[in-house]
């Protein structure tokens, strides 16, 4: 078969998971120059590797379904999701290829730069972001990282969500049972990805951000983005910054569970310290950490 068309001028941010991604894509959803999925999620690089399910047919046709129901009844969107209908012929055709994957970035309404977030690809390894690589040498990859006790306890109110338990009626050894599975673990192995990403890509194709910085200064925040991704920026362009999308359950972390986290995650947090030079206040203040510099051993 004929190999698929390099995919240009295109970013993917790669997670982490509850780590604001969302937020940051429907902000960059609102620039012109910026070309954002309508499915925020592909999952096209974790469900090739085998490691999710998320393409599989009957959730795509879920989404389709969900588009048209959209696209009839929120007539105020109708230019919006009425421009959407060549993507989302592209993204139902049969074959998952890489090809079809190629194709969802073509359909980009003349915008500059083209792009999607799953924080799945967090997990997908050195193998998975070579193949991001063969798709889209030049890539742009944004990469979040967020205090890994809080991000772990949005995890698992998201996961209590998802599977319809009250979080508030769960004890500490259920809610740490959550933590302690694989596939959560690999989530929140920040070193990992960026072991693996590193690997693959160069320095200045990656932008690496906390999300505690992030939404210190949003605008700041956005500003940076849009330079690394090699457009303009208007502060009008962006509206709702303060806006939460995709709230858990809206749960207090107990004592005895934030100790446990703390407990789990440290090494992780003084690792990544050494690994990009500095890490926000509030981590410093979670795992009781010196100033920056140097973590004593």
């Amino acid at each position: 078969m004929k190999e698929p068309p390099e995919i240009e001028n295109f970013f993917v941010c790669v997670g982490a998971q509850k780590a604001g991604t969302t937020w940051l894509m429907k902000m960059l959803s609102r620039h012109p120059e910026v070309f954002v999925t309508p499915v925020k999620e592909i999952h096209y690089f974790d469900h090739i590797a085998g490691l999710t399910t998320h393409l599989r047919d009957g959730k795509r046709r879920s989404r389709y379904r969900k588009y048209f129901q959209r696209l009839l009844t929120q007539w105020h969107r109708w230019p919006e999701f009425h421009g959407q209908r060549a993507w989302y012929r592209a993204y139902m055709r049969e074959a998952l290829d890489d090809h079809w994957y190629a194709s969802l970035f073509a359909e980009r309404g003349g915008r500059a730069i083209a792009g999607e977030a799953t924080p799945e690809y967090a997990i997908v390894g050195e193998d998975g972001f070579r193949h991001i690589a063969r798709l889209a040498p030049r890539a742009r990859l944004v990469y979040i990282m967020r205090n890994p006790v809080t991000r772990a306890w949005s995890q698992i109110l998201h996961q209590c969500r998802s599977n319809r338990v009250d979080a508030a009626r769960m004890s500490t050894q259920e809610l740490m049972a959550i933590a302690g599975t694989p596939r959560f673990g690999e989530l929140s192995d920040y070193i990992a990805t960026l072991d693996a990403m590193q690997a693959v890509f160069p320095e200045s194709q990656i932008w690496l951000g906390y999300y505690e910085d992030i939404h210190a200064d949003r605008l700041a925040a956005l500003e940076e983005i849009c330079r690394f991704l090699g457009v303009g920026f208007d502060r009008g362009q962006f509206r709702d910054l303060d806006k939460r999308v995709n709230v858990s359950q809206s749960v207090e972390m107990p004592e005895d569970v934030r100790a446990a986290l703390r407990g789990s995650y440290r090494e992780l947090a003084v690792k990544v310290r050494e690994r990009v030079g500095k890490v926000p206040q509030s981590w410093l203040d979670e795992f009781d950490l010196p100033g920056q510099g140097p973590v004593p051993g």
